[in-house]
């Protein structure tokens, strides 16, 4: 989250780096308006509530952080802020009750801070009987009362809070977890999902009844969580942030490339120090197979950055597709280094071992990557490859299942840098569509990407039988008629193939389909 990482480093607890949020220098002004302080009493009053809040917002997160480490996840930060603090993991736990754990560890430590809190106050309430005859002690004794009362009360709402089955407090990561024990990931976040909204709903309300417009804001974040649940409803809020803040990146989202790089030249003329603007626009030369300019727009990030870890990244990926795999696989170690936590380059180096039919080091890979990063579909569709060449049927049938299920459109349909998958791999391919075949028939995704298959292994007259059946069902998707076309003209059908490149610019508007189509037609 880049809001918090307007930070102050305090030291390390536990090895963890604590920070406090600039927005911390907020809560002088809140306390004053909350106690409305007279004398040095009551201003010692509201220090110690402010204090002991804050606290009480530190050790909960420290709760998170430790029992993080005793189930071997490592932790970044730990960052307390106005409106409560954040754990920075430096990844999720694959097992769902390793999770449970971490998540309820925050409110079973309000739980002993309010226990903690009463015990002070029943302390307090047997000793200011003793000094009654000491107006100036007995004064200070019930104000350590009242202030014990009432952090033992804030502990309790701290307690309720973060309990609500909403995503992404504790609670919604509690539901989470179990669900995810009970019934898979993909289930765990649709339910999550369904549990949060109504929740989510009644405190939006509710902030709006006490005109909270704090607690209304912090709404606003979950809202952005909760939709990273569901891969639609993610791609909706990213498309609409894109389009009004960045509308190259809405383009590239949308996968119309060429107008995107359009839009990064503008860019890149406006701010030519800006290396993500070279970067985005390589990867969209890279995503149309323009693979020089990709390359020069990569070389000329790194001139401007030789340790930024995406450029890096990205120019191994280029070594990999011309096959260089020791410069790849150099250049992945490197990303690695910079950041250990990050998912891709993993991913990536298991992909070169794929290349290579190291099967076994692959698989080692990808168990690591989906460790980092577990929504991917792509890493579960490439893993079942490996499962599949290592002889383990069920578990690839597994990680096609999963994959299907976080999404449907990026499991089953390979954007064209990732289709060389497919190559030599046809058995694999063959037992992957027609398991989803078999239960859904006019499946155009499955049949489209069936058909890719066909056409990067050369068996043209079916990659031509599966694209006309995906066209029955979806008429409107260009690539269909492009893969086909390709298909007819393999098999030397000139005029079918034609019809179909023709085709194309009447159902896109996406710039770089439409040159393709222009390019085979010529």
């Amino acid at each position: 989250m880049r809001i918090l990482g307007w930070s102050l480093s305090l030291g390390r607890l536990r090895g963890v780096d604590v920070r406090f949020h600039f927005s911390l220098v907020f809560s002088i002004p809140i306390a004053y308006f909350l106690f409305r302080p007279e004398d040095f009493r009551s201003a010692v009053e509201a220090a110690l509530w402010v204090g002991g809040f804050l606290l009480f917002i530190l050790l909960h997160e420290m709760g998170h952080a430790v029992a993080a480490q005793m189930v071997g996840v490592n932790v970044k930060s730990v960052v307390v802020w106005l409106m409560g603090g954040f754990t920075n993991l430096a990844y999720k736990p694959e097992k769902p009750m390793h999770n449970l754990f971490i998540y309820a560890a925050g409110p079973l430590m309000n739980m002993l801070l309010a226990f903690l809190c009463v015990a002070f106050y029943i302390v307090m309430v047997m000793i200011s009987p003793m000094y009654a005859h000491e107006p100036e002690t007995f004064i200070w004794l019930q104000t350590f009362q009242n202030l014990s009362f009432s952090l033992a009360f804030v502990n309790l709402l701290l307690i309720v809070f973060n309990l609500l089955p909403v995503y992404p407090l504790d609670g919604g990561n509690i539901l989470h977890a179990g669900m995810e024990w009970l019934f898979g990931k993909s289930n765990a976040d649709t339910i999550t999902l369904v549990v949060s909204i109504p929740f989510l709903i009644l405190l939006i309300a509710f902030g709006v009844f006490v005109r909270d417009y704090v607690l209304l804001f912090f709404c606003v974040l979950i809202a952005f969580s909760i939709g990273t649940l569901n891969r639609s409803v993610l791609r909706w809020l990213n498309l609409g942030m894109n389009y009004l803040f960045k509308r190259a990146g809405y383009y590239y989202l949308l996968g119309d490339f060429d107008r995107a790089a359009q839009l990064y030249t503008q860019d890149i003329e406006k701010q030519p120090e800006n290396i993500g603007n070279y970067l985005a626009r390589g990867s969209c030369y890279l995503m149309t197979g323009q693979r020089e300019r990709a390359q020069a727009d990569v070389d000329r990030a790194l001139k401007l950055n030789q340790s930024h870890a995406f450029a890096l990244q990205l120019r191994g990926e280029i070594y990999m597709l011309e096959k260089n795999y020791e410069a790849a696989l150099n250049l992945f170690a490197q990303a690695q280094a910079l950041n250990p936590h990050w998912a891709v380059p993993y991913f990536d180096r298991a992909s070169v071992f794929m290349d290579r039919k190291e099967y076994q080091p692959a698989l080692d890979g990808f168990n690591k990557a989906i460790s980092l990063q577990s929504r991917m579909p792509l890493f579960y569709v490439v893993r079942s490859l490996a499962h599949f060449r290592l002889g383990d049927l069920e578990s690839a049938h597994n990680d096609q299942d999963v994959a299907v299920q976080l999404s449907p459109n990026d499991a089953l349909v390979m954007v064209e840098l990732n289709q060389i998958l497919y190559e030599e791999n046809l058995d694999w391919a063959t037992d992957y569509y027609e398991r989803i075949l078999a239960k859904t028939p006019r499946n155009a995704l499955a049949l489209q990407g069936y058909a890719d298959a066909c056409l990067a292994n050369r068996d043209f007259s079916h990659a031509v039988e599966l694209y006309t059946r995906a066209l029955e069902v979806n008429s409107k998707e260009p690539r269909l008629y492009l893969g086909r076309g390709k298909a007819y003209l393999e098999l030397n059908e000139i005029e079918k193939a034609n019809a179909d490149f023709e085709r194309v610019a009447s159902v896109t508007e996406k710039l770089h389909l439409k040159r393709q189509a222009d390019d085979l037609l010529r």
